[in-house]
């Protein structure tokens, strides 16, 4: 659907984000005061889809054992070539992408690396909404301090 803003600029959405009082899905991660929060877009939604499939490891979710990508499972990996492992993550991440979130298309995805010494890793996944061509992005960072128990 195409819409005109002030005569300026015609944009394409999605139509189920015409209503701006229907929740399009449940945000995602949980919060600590409102457990549930909804998204009242595609472009918010598809971003709590791809921030769930990237931190879900393969074997967690109940009845689909194939479901995430489990990046927090790679940080503690034997250390390899940064280029190695960025190969490996996008041969890892595309087709869950593409299988349980078809609405987006992965533009890059980038991996920066603490080394073996700071055990930290950092994921960029740049992406667009397939139905209006709107280019966002997921960042994730992962270190040792975030399976700590404090």
């Amino acid at each position: 659907m195409a819409i005109k803003l002030n005569n300026i600029k015609t944009i394409k959405i999605a139509p189920i984000d015409v209503n701006g009082k229907a929740a399009v899905g449940i945000h995602l991660p949980f919060n600590k005061k409102r457990v549930f929060t909804s998204d009242y877009t595609t472009r918010d939604h598809a971003k709590s889809k791809l921030t769930n499939v990237l931190l879900t490891s393969p074997g967690e979710r109940l009845n689909q054992p194939l479901f995430g990508v489990g990046l927090k499972n790679k940080l503690f990996e034997q250390q390899i070539e940064l280029s190695e492992k960025s190969s490996d993550l996008k041969s890892i991440i595309t087709p869950q992408v593409q299988q349980y979130i078809p609405e987006i298309d992965i533009k890059n995805i980038s991996l920066k690396d603490g080394g073996i010494a700071g055990h930290k890793l950092f994921v960029t996944v740049n992406y667009s909404l397939i139905n209006n061509d709107e280019e966002d992005s997921v960042t994730l960072s992962f270190t040792n301090e975030n399976f700590n128990d404090k």
